[in-house]
């Protein structure tokens, strides 16, 4: 039993609190979900390691809409390398949800989520209109400055090395 809760000790102390910041300045709406002419961006924000699963986001962006479109109209949808979205939150957020007028605006906050990114650890982002006021033009963009700031954890380095000796030790001790 004092080798479990040592083995449960050392294994949660093996992982490490991370951030990346995203900047996701200049990413431009044009027409609904789906459509060629919206913009994507991809990021690697775990940098390639083994657990890949965004635990937290936080957003400060500033939208800019193009003539009639409102700020309540520009939804952010995430994603992985394959078009698919694995986790209990959902794929898309509406920074200015409830703000229907058109005009510039600045929107903080944050959430928290189980994004689980692929292997290949690629994270998309791409914005989009809920209404498209004028076919194949720009809708809304997202002025300078505009950030999200993805949290998740990552096993240390010896991680695998701690559950390998706690797993040994429970096993000699049974003997």
């Amino acid at each position: 039993m004092k080798a479990t809760a040592t083995l449960i000790l050392c294994s949660t102390l093996a992982f490490a609190a991370h951030a990346d910041v995203l900047d996701l300045s200049g990413l431009q709406s044009w027409d609904l979900d789906g459509d060629l002419s919206n913009e994507t961006r991809i990021f690697h924000p775990t940098g390639g390691a083994p657990f890949n699963v965004i635990l937290t986001i936080d957003y400060d962006i500033t939208i800019q809409t193009v003539g009639a479109s409102w700020l309540s109209e520009v939804e952010i949808r995430f994603g992985n390398s394959d078009g698919t979205f694995h986790g209990v939150w959902p794929d898309t957020f509406t920074p200015g949800l409830g703000n229907d007028i058109a005009g510039t605006a600045r929107f903080t906050g944050s959430f928290q989520t189980d994004i689980h990114l692929n292997a290949d650890g690629e994270f998309h982002v791409s914005l989009f209109e809920s209404f498209d006021d004028v076919p194949d033009a720009v809708d809304a963009v997202l002025l300078d400055g505009s950030t999200m700031t993805l949290g998740y954890f990552i096993p240390a380095p010896s991680a695998s090395m701690m559950l390998g000796m706690g797993g040994l030790l429970a096993a000699r001790r049974r003997r």
